[in-house]
């Protein structure tokens, strides 16, 4: 049980930075194109509703959407250049990666229709 409850601290933990890490590699051209293409047909294979694992298909049948994204997601860093991944890491470290750039522009663009939608209201002339 204490095994378990560690494990799954370590990956409540590591979560945020691998999940950055993949969207990074995702978008870095370096990264080569099949390794994409597995890991967004995997994501589908996993979270499509139509397509339904039975239970005696080997190993896969038997773990749950989370354990397969998972798995998904560690097969495609590993199997990314591991250059680019150390780039990557150190960029995601300092803050200044695509996923904080990208992170930003959302925010600000955000913020811009908010006020464009508040400053369109005709009770707000102040």
């Amino acid at each position: 049980m204490l095994v378990a409850l560690g494990l799954l601290r370590r990956i409540a933990r590591e979560l945020p930075r691998y999940g950055k890490l993949t969207y990074c590699l995702f978008r870095d051209p370096r990264v080569p194109q099949r390794n994409k293409v597995a890991l967004a047909a995997a994501l589908i294979a996993i979270f499509n509703p139509v397509i339904d694992l039975p239970l005696w298909v080997p190993v896969v049948g038997e773990m749950d959407a989370l354990a397969l994204t998972v798995l998904a997601v560690k097969l495609f860093v590993d199997r990314a250049p591991k250059e680019v991944v150390a780039e990557l890491q150190a960029q995601i470290e300092q803050g200044r990666s695509a996923f904080d750039r990208d992170l930003e522009v959302g925010r600000g663009s955000l913020r811009g229709r908010v006020l464009q939608w508040w400053q369109s209201r005709p009770w707000v002339r102040l």
